[in-house]
């Protein structure tokens, strides 16, 4: 194909766009194939164009928002891995050697397509379709203005003080956000230490219940969330009870109702709440504290399908419960409600830091 670069005008399927930016990935899972993603400018809003040379697989596709937190029957996945930044040019909002989990799935037709990358700071979902090379012409050059801005000595001086002003913000504020979703457990006074569950690797998982009254799991993994500040990777809902599973960088936590409801004998349902490191998980497979199976079951297969083949890179030479694991799989959309809910707290945390002290933020 025609060497692509931003500003490039082209016409897909008649459509006429402009790229604005560009990403050339590796997967290192796969020899370190690399493809590129060409982020587009159309009159139907942004597009993306990914072209993979060596395959020969064209396509374009465009943000999406599923309802439903699951990827539905009419999908099947035909390629997963993990994608490594090797350049980034123009409008695109990562750097070199960042890095996602992605899973790539088609419909019955094998005509479209649908993407699920896992980003450190959230889930990005897509849809759209093959297109063939015969649908794809380079129609000329357009350069795009850069936006103006302050330049040399100047530049360097305004931007250190918005560093300085940021650094500042924090300290004066005193009250440095809450990141862990442990921490947030063990200080906050609605919830009850309960018990630990020792697993392999002196790991351990430890499990807490929720003291408000008349609460659904819904209304706890809010309230997790609020507490970390929307600091999650991946938020997943059973559709066979109420357990919800949160996924962040390093933890993975469980809430969700004991098999027995009422454990402390008080007429109301509990609601309990698991949190432990994600090696726990990786190597262990000891059952939630006072767990049905179902919510046993689903809770493994939860932590197998989204999180399981980053972990396994992570401690690829420490033994894993998961190795021959053989039980089902979620297919997990990771744009759920709850996904989105945490999505504006983050971003209402992170506008109130950037209003208060100068920070900035990033993200694809």
């Amino acid at each position: 194909m025609a060497k692509i670069k931003v500003g490039t005008t082209l016409e897909i399927e008649g459509l006429k766009c402009q790229v604005i930016g560009f990403i050339v990935y590796r997967n290192p899972k796969d020899g370190n194939k690399k493809w590129t993603e060409y982020r587009l400018k159309t009159k139907k809003g942004e597009k993306w164009f990914s072209a993979d040379d060596i395959y020969r697989e064209y396509s374009i596709s465009a943000p999406s928002r599923i309802k439903s937190n699951r990827i539905g029957p009419e999908w099947h996945k035909v390629d997963e891995g993990t994608q490594v930044v090797v350049r980034a040019e123009g409008d695109v909002d990562v750097d070199p050697g960042e890095s996602a989990e992605f899973a790539e799935f088609e419909d019955s037709t094998e005509e479209k397509t649908l993407s699920l990358e896992i980003w450190s700071d959230g889930t990005e979902v897509s849809e759209g379709h093959y297109i063939e090379p015969k649908d794809i012409r380079v129609t000329g050059y357009e350069k795009i203005k850069s936006k103006e801005g302050p330049s040399g000595i100047w530049a360097i001086s305004i931007w250190a003080a918005f560093i300085f002003i940021g650094v500042l913000g924090e300290i004066l504020s005193g009250m440095p956000s809450n990141k862990k979703i442990a921490s947030y457990l063990s200080k906050s006074t609605e919830y009850e230490y309960v018990t630990s569950i020792t697993g392999s690797e002196k790991q351990k998982a430890d499990v807490y219940e929720y003291k408000g009254t008349g609460a659904l799991t819904e209304d706890v993994a809010k309230n997790i969330i609020d507490g970390v500040e929307g600091n999650t990777q991946m938020i997943t809902e059973s559709s066979d009870d109420s357990s919800i599973t949160i996924q962040t960088k390093k933890e993975y936590c469980l809430v969700y109702v004991p098999e027995e409801r009422d454990i402390d004998g008080d007429g109301i349902d509990d609601v309990l709440v698991q949190i432990s490191n994600r090696k726990y998980n990786y190597t262990s497979d000891n059952t939630p504290y006072h767990a049905s199976h179902i919510t046993s079951s689903w809770y493994r297969s939860s932590y197998y399908s989204g999180a399981f083949s980053q972990d396994s890179s992570t401690w690829k030479h420490t033994p894993s419960a998961y190795e021959m694991y053989s039980g089902p799989t979620v297919h997990d959309m990771g744009n759920g409600y709850l996904d989105t809910y945490s999505g504006s707290v983050r971003q209402a945390s992170i506008d109130a830091r950037q209003s208060d002290s100068g920070g900035i933020s990033s993200g694809k």
